[in-house]
């Protein structure tokens, strides 16, 4: 199934010219609010939907967000690559998440609350690298969708189905996904990012994504951030008050700011 999982990750499209463009600027150093603008307005649709986002409860802005340049200046660099990115995937190739019992729409909704959990509680506990976390914050789960294709092709999703049903939290998941198909969703989103040449650091914090204390010291920090977002909210059961508890217990282990995790995740519940 690795092996499988491979030749599907690499006969993917590349990411189409306008999110290259995006790319680009967010990962210059010399990158500006300012030539960002420009190229997102190019997308009428793409426009459309962050100031859907922007204006969502999810992220508590404090004012009603009109025009698309405060809601990129208020989103940041990072997480309006996030957002390009999983756009282009969206318009790339039909997403089929049947095999996990769920939907794109899910998808979309797990991966915002993700985001605004890193955006609102973790962003401000790192100094270096936030820009590539905020990326990473909306593309965790993209993994699943190569996983369903695979599943599907392989007949091996009605048993997959029964059994991911049972995971709640981001552990049992990962136990599901390793049973089934010899790898986890977090890998499989690796090796998507590897594909579409992200940055290094993209990469090595998804690899190390479900065992931060493997990930280097550089990026150690931003990883058990992301480990214990995904503990909270896993694309299951996101919320849920065992998964909740865990990521409590996680972010005090791991020295992170666990009072503050409590009150945002107060904040952003449906």
């Amino acid at each position: 199934m690795v092996e499988k999982i491979i030749k599907k990750v690499k006969s993917l499209p590349p990411l189409p010219e306008s999110v290259n463009k995006v790319r680009m600027i967010c990962n210059d150093p010399e990158g500006t609010i300012k030539e960002l603008v420009p190229i997102v307005k190019q997308d009428p649709m793409f426009t459309a939907d962050i100031l859907k986002a922007a204006n969502s409860p999810l992220y508590g802005f404090s004012r009603q967000i009109t025009s698309i340049d405060q809601a990129v200046a208020l989103f940041g660099m990072g997480t309006i690559q996030g957002f390009a990115i999983s756009y282009a995937v969206r318009k790339s190739f039909p997403i089929d998440l049947s095999p996990y019992g769920s939907t794109h729409t899910h998808l979309t909704e797990v991966s915002s609350l993700q985001n605004a959990l890193t955006l609102q509680w973790g962003k401000n506990q790192i100094a270096t690298h936030q820009a590539e976390m905020m990326t990473l914050s909306l593309l965790m789960e993209l993994g699943k969708v190569v996983a369903s294709i695979v599943l599907k092709e392989e007949n091996k999703d009605r048993a997959f189905t029964q059994a991911i049903a049972e995971a709640e939290t981001s552990e049992e998941i990962v136990a599901v996904e390793k049973e089934h198909l010899g790898i986890s969703s977090e890998w499989i989103a690796a090796l998507m990012f590897k594909h579409w040449q992200f940055s290094e650091k993209m990469i090595e914090m998804m690899r190390f994504l479900t065992t931060p204390e493997e990930a280097s010291e550089e990026i150690r920090k931003h990883t058990q951030i992301l480990h214990v977002v995904k503990e909270a909210v896993p694309f299951t059961r996101p919320l849920c008050e065992a998964c909740v508890q865990s990521a409590y217990e996680k972010a005090d282990r791991y020295g992170l700011d666990a009072e503050t995790l409590h009150a945002t995740i107060e904040k952003i519940r449906p």
